[in-house]
């Protein structure tokens, strides 16, 4: 039995199985210009057949034929048109096809754009990683063949790049920092060289679950932690300054937490903040009643 060799993946087949292999890397461009543009022409197509339609209705009502004067009250007669023998009949209803097949056009790209405009730009991070992968000779060494394909991924397009999935959608400010500088910096002094590439796609992978879970197991910590600490000081704490000055410093920490750790509105978090301060002085005139 014979054995095919297979040529290497190369080109854009190697690209897409790097994107393939993460979903946060799909990145395409908006062409926001391009579409605004096309909008354009097709909003100016269109006045343009609203304004001969306008014309051939007012044709037609001061038209002596009177199958023509019923147009404006019967779509039945504007349709069967179609069928009679004299060629200016059908004009208007004619005109209405092609209003009508226009503006099913323009109204889907109206949608599409809408939709286009929504998704979310691509994060810096994973673009730097994107065109690094394009750079390295191992990887994509810049297969592209024209300067117009090559530009696609070029900073001055950033602004017009879209991602299919962003990894940081949903997610809190830890988790996004965990992403965007301990990751790099992780890569850059150890990843880099302890971890094994990716026979396919010439690249390292780090699983966004995992930083996910890990991120919020420690989030858990920190929400159970920091109010029972605050409790045991204050307990320990007879001077009444010191204690307000604590609660003040908890209060704080705990509140750049919530914001960092939680993804909450500024009324939540002020919420949050003031009901952790309210404990603690509570606390504090219990700790006093009992003393007394």
């Amino acid at each position: 039995m014979s054995t095919m060799n297979l040529r290497p993946v190369e080109g854009y087949d190697k690209l897409a199985t790097f994107i393939a292999s993460d979903p946060g890397l799909a990145f395409f461009r908006r062409f926001t210009k391009l579409n605004i543009k096309s909008l354009l022409y097709y909003q100016a197509e269109i006045a343009n057949l609203e304004d001969d339609l306008d014309f051939i209705i007012q044709n037609d009502k001061d038209s002596p034929d009177d199958e023509k004067q019923n147009y404006p009250f019967s779509v039945r007669e504007l349709k069967d048109s179609m069928r009679r023998a004299k060629e200016e009949h059908p004009t208007q209803w004619l005109k209405i096809l092609e209003v009508r097949e226009l503006l099913d056009k323009y109204n889907t790209a109206l949608i599409q754009q809408r939709d286009l405009i929504r998704l979310s730009a691509p994060d810096k991070c994973d673009l730097a990683v994107l065109r690094d992968w394009l750079d390295r000779p191992e990887c994509g060494n810049m297969f592209f063949e024209t300067a117009a394909e090559m530009n696609v991924y070029h900073p001055r397009n950033e602004d017009d790049m879209l991602a299919l999935f962003s990894r940081h959608e949903g997610i809190d400010g830890l988790t996004r920092w965990i992403f965007n500088r301990v990751v790099p910096w992780f890569h850059e002094r150890w990843g880099r060289k302890y971890l094994k590439q990716s026979d396919e796609t010439a690249s390292w992978q780090y699983s966004d679950q995992k930083i996910k879970v890990s991120t919020y197991i420690f989030s858990v910590l920190i929400a159970a932690v920091l109010p029972a600490s605050s409790m045991i000081v204050l307990y320990f704490i007879k001077d009444t300054a010191v204690r307000m000055i604590t609660i003040m410093v908890y209060n704080i920490v705990f509140s750049l937490a919530f914001g960092f750790m939680v993804k909450a509105r500024r009324g939540e978090i002020f919420a949050a903040a003031t009901a952790f301060a309210a404990v603690n002085v509570a606390l504090i005139s219990n700790s006093g009643n009992c003393q007394c």
